[in-house]
């Protein structure tokens, strides 16, 4: 189940990124973004990430990094060559480093403040793994100076904090949404329970309530 749940999402992942590509929606959202940061307007906003964080929220980290792996190879199928390779790898490496700063906060049991802590510690972890990575790939593939590669990191990181906040709040939302109407299908094991009632302050609901 939890293996046919990871593709199913990741197939729903890349049913959402070919759908904004190819109608035009990922470079509406994106307008201001490149109009401020014309040097970084390969970089846009979407959707792809709610179903990846539903699928790690629901069936763990491992699902989340099987279903984001199976997102990168979809857009790596759309563009078979390097820069699409490059892409597809630094956008499943964006969304799986987000997944996991989310899945350790459900992880640490944090009591207080829970919506908070798991925002935070997903943005941080996606800030600086893909700070990193864009540090290899920016000079290594792009052929981009090390100086000017470095210049870009704050606005890279910005773009991070924003999508990666879009991949959370509204994976959160959705996850709590299946939640509600349909608890029988989350696992009972699944990290998703631990968050309950942080985007509301209704009381949490037990499995099978």
């Amino acid at each position: 189940m939890r293996l046919t749940a990871s593709i199913m999402l990741g197939a729903l992942a890349i049913a959402i990124d070919y759908t904004m590509k190819f109608t035009g929606a990922k470079e509406v959202v994106s307008a201001p973004w490149k109009a401020l940061f014309p040097q970084l307007g390969f970089l846009k906003f979407d959707l792809d990430g709610i179903p990846l964080f539903c699928a790690m929220a629901f069936f763990g980290l491992a699902a989340g990094g099987l279903a984001s792996a199976i997102l990168g190879l979809g857009i790596f199928v759309r563009a078979p060559h390097l820069f699409g390779l490059v892409g597809g790898s630094m956008k499943a490496l964006a969304e799986f480093s987000t997944l996991t700063g989310a899945y350790l906060s459900a992880k640490a049991g944090v009591k207080r403040h829970r919506l908070a802590a798991c925002i935070s510690l997903a943005l941080l972890t996606r800030v600086l793994v893909m700070m990193g990575a864009n540090m290899v790939v920016m000079p290594c593939v792009y052929g981009m100076p090390v100086q000017v590669a470095l210049s870009l990191l704050p606005f890279i990181a910005l773009f991070n904090v924003i999508q990666g906040s879009i991949t959370v709040l509204l994976g959160l939302s959705v996850a709590e949404a299946v939640a509600r109407r349909a608890p029988h299908v989350i696992p009972e094991d699944a990290p998703f329970p631990r968050w309950r009632g942080v985007l509301s302050s209704r009381p949490s609901l037990t499995r099978g309530a």
